[in-house]
């Protein structure tokens, strides 16, 4: 009898195996239903495509919905709120009279990676132009894959 289980559990196909998927397919990425290499896309995706940003008021990743002021990201480049000014500072210096004077003389409307290399700040300043975010890009995959970012803020007041 001991035989002819081990035999059946031997010779029984279970859930998992080569080429086999797992997930509820109404939540599964395509590229995931397809066994293609599966990317952080695949996530939004699964989560119903929620949409995710940087706020730089809040300085952490919030539901797009709530988010206020943040550089969208375009492939690879940022591209700050249409409402808001960006300045790519020419060093790696960015002090308060730089920025003010590159957002008045050189504002920019894009902000390519590679204008970014190797930690080169960029200032972004609110709607309202109380508050300057200082950002330094320290690592962005390919497309649209993870950022990783230093920020500091200013407030001007009065």
């Amino acid at each position: 009898m001991t035989e002819t289980l081990v035999k059946r559990a031997a010779d029984a196909t279970g859930p998992t195996g080569t080429g086999l998927r797992i997930g509820t397919a109404a939540y599964m990425a395509t590229e995931q239903a397809l066994c293609l290499p599966v990317t952080p896309a695949a996530d939004a995706f699964a989560l119903g495509d929620e949409s995710y940003e940087f706020d730089l008021r809040a300085g952490e990743v919030v539901p797009a919905e709530t988010s206020s002021w943040y550089p969208a990201r375009c492939g690879n480049a940022f591209v700050p709120p249409e409402d808001a000014d960006a300045f790519v500072a020419a060093g790696y210096v960015l002090g308060p009279a730089d920025r003010e004077r590159g957002l008045a003389t050189e504002p920019v409307t894009d902000l390519p990676f590679e204008d970014l290399a190797d930690g080169r700040p960029f200032c972004v300043r609110s709607p309202g132009r109380r508050e300057t975010a200082i950002v330094r890009l320290v690592h962005a995959e390919a497309e649209e894959g993870p950022v990783t970012v230093v920020l500091s803020r200013c407030t001007r007041r009065g």
